[in-house]
């Protein structure tokens, strides 16, 4: 057994847990923003329906509005008919003013009628926006204080990436050069560089490639770097490691 190959090679599984920590803290700090998008998307969700049933109220007021002149005008009208009713000289142009007269006045009462169906829609759409607001200024509270966390939450992850990245960079230096290049030129083709020997099946952590047992010896003797045929990370005894 080597032991100053064993040592660095107990730097190395170190070094794996400090970049392990780098890549769940930059996932995290990755992760923030979408979260606080997806937070002001829910406010400005609220807001948009909001705004919806305030424009549905406006629409209708004008079509209430638009019934009410269209009554004017019938109004009107009757009144006109029910003073030529005083004036004409035939039967028959008396009963044509009264039909007249009479549809007019059907008509004025179906645009009251809708104008009041109208009127319970808007209270309806009243009655659903004051919902809405008060939903929308309880939820609005609520986000505004998880988007604060969040960003509170960033700067102290963005800070801890910084100082382990700071503390990682420090460690490396103490490991052997050749061991650090080799584990680096590893890490930078695939997410950790070493790989535990899972001893209940004799097979390579990480890809799961069957070991020889002449494979496991040659791991168990800790002279040298030991990779896997198959994805070429450094294999390891975690036991071993810590009973030496």
């Amino acid at each position: 057994m080597n032991s100053k190959f064993v040592e660095e090679l107990k730097k190395l599984v170190k070094l794996q847990n400090f970049d392990k920590e780098i890549r769940e803290l930059e996932e995290e700090i990755y992760l923030i923003p979408k979260e606080i998008d997806n937070l002001n998307s829910q406010i400005k969700q609220f807001q948009q329906n909001i705004a919806s049933s305030k424009e549905e109220i406006k629409n209708i007021q004008l079509r209430i509005k638009q019934k009410e002149l269209d009554i004017q005008t019938i109004e009107q009208q009757i009144k006109k008919y029910s003073q030529e009713l005083n004036s004409v000289k035939t039967n028959e142009q008396y009963r044509a003013l009264l039909k007249e007269i009479e549809q007019l006045n059907q008509q004025k009462d179906s645009l009251e009628t809708e104008i009041l169906q109208l009127m319970t829609n808007i209270d309806e759409i009243q009655n659903e926006l004051n919902t809405k607001d008060k939903e929308y200024t309880q939820k609005q509270k609520e986000i505004e204080q998880k988007i604060k966390e969040l960003q509170q939450k960033q700067q102290q992850q963005q800070k801890k990436f910084q100082n382990v990245k700071e503390e990682r960079e420090k460690f490396a230096s103490e490991i052997e050069k050749k061991y650090l290049e080799i584990y680096e030129h590893i890490n930078s083709n695939k997410e950790d560089a070493l790989s535990v020997v899972n001893m209940m099946d004799k097979s390579c952590g990480k890809c799961h490639m069957k070991l020889t047992q002449q494979e496991i010896n040659e791991i168990s003797k800790y002279e040298e770097i030991v990779f896997c045929e198959s994805c070429s990370r450094i294999l390891y005894i975690p036991k071993d490691l810590e009973n030496i």
